[in-house]
């Protein structure tokens, strides 16, 4: 199943590259055609470079969230006895709501544009509310919010009960008590650091 999800992310980046960052370089009219040829060929000696952060995101990204899950477990009876690769494979599994995410935005981008995406990703999570309008560091919990992610926690949460034979309540709750709080210190991060960087 790993191998299947980094089969589809590498599948996406290189559609990400071919179909909208390379239009986009080919028709940046900003500079010149000296300084065109310049920029793309320096893309296409860094390209690859993109082709490694999908095997390096992807473990961590479970692993982070494994972890969650894991110490959460201490806290909770309920959950305990279980080892830390049992949580991995319900992050794991969970993962497929993620990876259908991602290609939601990869095919709106191919198909509409960067326009549309950044439309859609907006209406995808609570960005509609007004987040334009907002400073930069306050728009990065609303758009942590989106109608995938919270997908996510459902399917995370049913996997928990499937798990532990737990229901899906006490499940949903256990993951908002442990992955929750990591994901909010994940978006207080963010917060920090753009507002630290603008």
């Amino acid at each position: 199943m790993f191998l299947f999800y980094l089969g589809v992310m590498l599948i996406l980046t290189y559609l990400q590259q071919e179909f909208v960052l390379l239009p986009e370089l080919q028709s940046f009219d900003l500079v010149g055609e000296d300084a065109k040829a310049l920029l793309m060929e320096k893309w296409q000696k860094s390209r690859w470079l993109a082709f490694l952060v999908a095997p390096i995101m992807l473990p961590l990204r479970i692993s982070l969230i494994s972890l969650c899950l894991f110490i959460g477990s201490f806290l909770v009876t309920e959950m305990s006895g279980y080892k830390f690769k049992d949580w991995w494979s319900v992050v794991l599994r969970a993962q497929a709501v993620m990876l259908c995410y991602s290609i939601c935005i990869c095919v709106i981008n191919i198909c509409f544009g960067s326009e549309k995406t950044v439309y859609a990703i907006s209406h995808m999570s609570l960005m509609f509310l007004g987040g334009e309008d907002m400073a930069s560091w306050l728009r990065v919990p609303l758009s942590a919010v989106n109608l995938f992610e919270i997908i996510y926690w459902f399917v995370m949460a049913w996997l928990v009960g499937k798990l532990t034979n737990n229901r899906f309540v006490k499940s949903f709750k256990f993951v908002m008590s442990s992955y929750g709080v990591g994901y909010l210190f994940y978006i207080v991060l963010l917060m920090f650091l753009v507002l630290y960087l603008s």
